[in-house]
């Protein structure tokens, strides 16, 4: 998975599966809880959401909105989370360590589901990481990333004054997607709108950084329908989508900015 970098500007990372949907939730709410305080996720609270369901009507399909309960698990620093929707598992967290642990984490919370009410398929598994680039004091966000990264800013100059800059690429390889996008802001970190506020608490670091950040925010998924469910085969397909997230990091980074992250 390539080279640990022990300050890396990673501030955020989840992983997804999307599976058949367990209507019955509630009735295994109480195991559930237990099995996910035991993995070491006491903090539960459940959290109203909207969601959009593909519905018959006289005139054809049409998008509904609906509301759903999504049952949060924290851990005790609330710095991860298990997401569970009816059918969805999100694990998402702000102090990654390295891609075999939090693989090992993601997978024993979907072998808890399973155990309690099958996974007959996965309709979508997708791994997304946001880092924070924020230069040292001295240093220009041109020595941490490629051009294609920094956008426009000072484009239209004054008066105007820079809110934001973005850019997005989407990519396509054997099935799979990479969504790549760069966010600039002239202060602060952002978090993207469906993340917005972000849940779990962030590094100290992230927060406190004075000056411009670039958002990284990386997302690589495969949306081809896997039937059945087996731990090995979701952790070599996690593994091909970690691989993807390292690439376009490597691509976005210049060789100054991974010294001063090593």
């Amino acid at each position: 998975m390539g080279t640990r970098l022990s300050k890396a500007p990673v501030c955020f990372t989840l992983a997804q599966m999307r599976f058949n949907p367990v209507l019955d939730m509630e009735s295994l709410l109480l195991p559930l809880q237990e099995a996910f305080r035991e993995a070491g996720f006491p903090d539960y609270a459940p959290n109203k959401v909207q969601a959009l369901e593909l519905a018959a009507s006289p005139d054809g399909m049409e998008m509904r909105q609906q509301h759903v309960t999504r049952h949060v698990f924290r851990n005790a620093k609330q710095t991860a989370a298990i997401l569970l929707d009816p059918a969805a598992l999100t694990y998402e967290l702000t102090d990654y360590p390295d891609f075999p642990e939090f693989s090992d984490t993601f997978l024993n919370a979907l072998e808890i589901v399973h155990r309690h009410r099958a996974i007959e398929y996965c309709d979508r598994l997708g791994m997304r990481m946001l880092d924070a680039v924020q230069p040292l004091e001295g240093e220009q966000l041109g020595q941490y990333l490629v051009p294609q990264a920094l956008g426009l800013v000072g484009f239209v100059g004054e008066p105007f004054e820079h809110q934001q800059t973005l850019t997005e690429s989407i990519f396509k390889h054997e099935g799979r997607s990479l969504v790549v996008r760069a966010v600039r802001i002239p202060h602060g970190i952002a978090a993207p709108p469906d993340l917005a506020p972000f849940r779990l608490k962030l590094a100290k670091r992230f927060v406190t950084h004075q000056g411009e950040t670039v958002m990284l925010d990386c997302d690589s998924s495969n949306a081809e329908r896997a039937v059945g469910f087996g731990s090995e085969e979701t952790q070599a397909e996690l593994a091909q989508l970690k691989a993807a997230l390292s690439l376009s990091f490597r691509s976005l980074t210049t060789d100054h900015a991974r010294a001063v992250w090593a």
